[in-house]
């Protein structure tokens, strides 16, 4: 068996906010992260889950929504969905999935509550969780963090340490290790699954955000600015990936304040004119104000409370471009 999520928390440096049923509204309206687990009991490592069952439900509807899906670059059928997904099922554990919340932990339980199999935002995170047979029986329990990344981050690598050497040998990856429903072990490493195109095609780019699953990075290695073209107006509106940009340095004084500054050399993949970008922000979806402000730096206004802790002292940070969407890559 793993760890229970008491000692999960307790270990993490973390008092346990609460706990509800699957589909329950939280309370906690702040920061924080958030355990999904098959028992209510904060003292129990094992939970009632002990096998993988999946919906056949949910699976048709993947397959509905994203028949383009594939296991290794082949076509997958419902069978091997659920057995490649169920492959990864750590039995014995009564924690199925990790997840951090950096503006309200009600909000982002309530995005995964609400965001159907297959589809792209608010919260495509966690999705496995979605093909259970007895979803509807589990529990969220919750709490609050000054620092959610670093919280979360510690937590998989406490539930990794946690899951017997036995076990481990029996998973389809059985070196990169996390919760069930949990695809990213860290940040930048995923669990090795060979699942692809089981998302729904973003038909609209300006319109659709770009949402960035704590579990699924879309960035690619960024080449350097003098290597990259110049974004064509087909590229704008077709591309699943966008443009990557680099923003200005972030100073001390951008940190008091509220917008971070794009400078006139990356301004070439946002809109020409003013208006609002939607930025995926550590998962949290935002609408924020661009002011392209002519020959010198656009702005985009984030707000005080993510400009204070966003990327490292005196260091630039990246974004993910497509039409008015922006994913920020390093938070």
């Amino acid at each position: 068996m793993t760890i229970s999520v008491g000692d999960l928390f307790i270990e993490c440096g973390l008092n346990p906010g609460g706990v509800v049923k699957w589909g329950d509204q939280i309370p906690l309206d702040r920061p924080g992260v958030y355990v999904v687990a098959s028992t209510p009991d904060l003292g129990d490592p094992i939970g009632r889950t002990g096998t993988y069952h999946p919906d056949p439900k949910a699976l048709y509807s993947l397959k509905t929504a994203c028949p383009s899906v594939t296991i290794d670059g082949r076509p997958a059928t419902h069978d091997e969905l659920s057995e490649r997904i169920g492959s990864f099922w750590i039995p014995d554990t009564a924690i199925l999935y990790i997840g951090l919340a950096g503006i309200s932990v009600r909000k982002r339980v309530n995005q995964y509550y609400v965001t159907r199999i297959g589809q792209r935002s608010p919260h495509a995170g966690g999705w496995w969780l979605k093909t259970l047979l007895d979803l509807e029986t589990l529990f969220v329990h919750y709490a609050s963090a000054d620092v959610p990344k670093s919280k979360e981050a510690l937590m998989l690598r406490t539930f990794s340490a946690s899951v017997p050497p036995s076990v481990r040998q029996n998973l389809h990856d059985s070196e990169r290790i996390a919760p069930f429903a949990t695809v990213d072990v860290q940040a930048g490493l995923r669990k090795r699954h060979g699942l692809h195109e089981y998302k729904t095609r973003r038909t609209n780019p300006a319109s659709s955000p770009i949402t960035v699953e704590h579990e699924e990075p879309v960035f690619p290695l960024a080449a350097p600015i003098s290597a990259r073209p110049a974004l064509t107006s087909s590229r704008a509106e077709g591309s699943e990936i966008g443009t990557r940009i680099e923003s200005q340095v972030i100073t001390e004084k951008d940190r008091a304040g509220s917008n971070l500054r794009i400078p006139s050399r990356s301004k070439f993949a946002l809109p020409a004119a003013d208006g609002f970008l939607s930025v995926t922000y550590l998962g949290q979806i935002i609408e924020a104000r661009w002011r392209v402000n002519g020959s010198r730096s656009g702005t985009i206004g984030l707000g005080r409370s993510i400009m204070s802790s966003i990327g490292r002292p005196n260091r630039s940070i990246w974004l993910q471009v497509n039409g008015s969407s922006v994913v920020i890559d390093e938070a």
